[in-house]
């Protein structure tokens, strides 16, 4: 190898836009070179050991002089030159990395306050009382609940899609998207039919893996005490009655939404003024929700809201972070007929 090989390595060295060809530098020159850690030094000693150690211990990425030789010197500048890229490369992908993360944080903080703010911002009072507890394990979340008043009677309904994160709450804000609680007239839907929708839109999506969530959705007739309710998936509503009784609504219990066609079932529940029903997401506990029920009764004797709130501080375990293991979502409601009627 002759010294044009080495002439031309510096040379294609000298055109690489991160790089610079010195020839014998002073040390202050290479010094504030150095003060660009985006620009790398190439340089070319003609001195004894001494300035090229100095050159080095300056900043340069390589040193090459006369007496080196030409085989290595090659070598040398084209391996400097090679790692300083891929150094460059490898830092500039994380940074990339580290501000798409942050704008996905951002993103996702975004969607968790539109999330939030699908979720109902007032609660009906005339002639019930409801309390809702709503826990996300992650910023997004598959658990929703939503209440709606329809004349004498209230809608209301707690979901939870499959999974976590932002998949799951597309999932849910699909779900709510696609509920019809009234058909064509106006008239409220029976709770089956509703569901029955619902795992029709889902089985129908034309995805990878089919979309599937748990769904309890009730129609309580204020007037009349009368409430119906139907699930897909989800825990059963428990009843809790002022003397402590406790009733598993298990009959309106039915398949996951999204994993076949399937034909919900309605039950129908007669109330008494004080009859409190839970709707609550699986969150509460890998039991099904029956240390929570146990809970519910300890604490029966508190008002609605703190009765909830009790319950699940003797089930929920939060980690290092202050989060549950899972979305926790309770919808609670008391039939109080003597409350307050609505303005007429």
């Amino acid at each position: 190898m002759t010294e044009a090989a080495l002439v031309d390595a510096l040379a294609r060295a000298a055109l690489v836009e991160e790089v610079v060809v010195l020839r014998d530098p002073s040390a202050d020159v290479l010094e504030a070179y150095g003060l660009d850690d985006q620009l790398g030094v190439i340089a070319w000693i003609s001195g004894d050991a001494e300035q090229r150690a100095a050159a080095l211990n300056a900043g340069a990425l390589e040193v090459v002089h006369p007496d080196m030789p030409v085989e290595e010197a090659v070598a040398r500048v084209e391996t400097a030159v090679a790692r300083f890229r891929s150094r460059l490369h490898l830092e500039r992908a994380r940074e990339e990395q580290l501000n798409a993360s942050e704008e996905l944080a951002q993103d996702l903080r975004l969607a968790a306050r539109l999330q939030r703010s699908l979720l109902p911002q007032e609660l009906p009072s005339a002639g019930v009382q409801f309390a809702a507890f709503y826990y996300p394990r992650e910023v997004v979340s598959g658990d929703a609940y939503g209440v709606q008043e329809f004349g004498d009677s209230v809608v209301f309904y707690t979901l939870d899609s499959v999974g976590h994160g932002v998949r799951a709450a597309l999932i849910s804000i699909l779900l709510r998207s696609a509920l019809q609680p009234c058909d064509a007239s106006g008239a409220l839907r029976a709770p089956n039919e509703v569901l029955a929708d619902l795992d029709r839109m889902l089985c129908g999506t034309r995805v990878h893996e089919t979309p599937t969530a748990a769904f309890c959705y009730g129609v309580l007739d204020r007037q009349r005490g009368i409430l119906e309710v139907s699930c897909a998936g989800h825990p059963p509503p428990v009843r809790l009655r002022p003397n402590g009784e406790r009733v598993e609504i298990e009959e309106a219990s039915g398949l996951l939404l999204g994993i076949q066609p399937w034909d919900y079932a309605s039950v129908s529940v007669d109330l008494e003024p004080g009859d409190r029903v839970f709707f609550f997401t699986d969150g509460v506990g890998i039991d099904s929700g029956r240390e929570f029920v146990e809970q519910l009764l300890r604490h029966r004797d508190l008002n609605l809201e703190e009765q909830v709130g009790g319950a699940l501080g003797g089930v929920i375990e939060l980690d290092a972070e202050g989060r549950p293991a899972d979305d926790v979502t309770v919808l609670a409601v008391e039939y109080a007929p003597d409350r307050s009627k609505r303005s007429e």
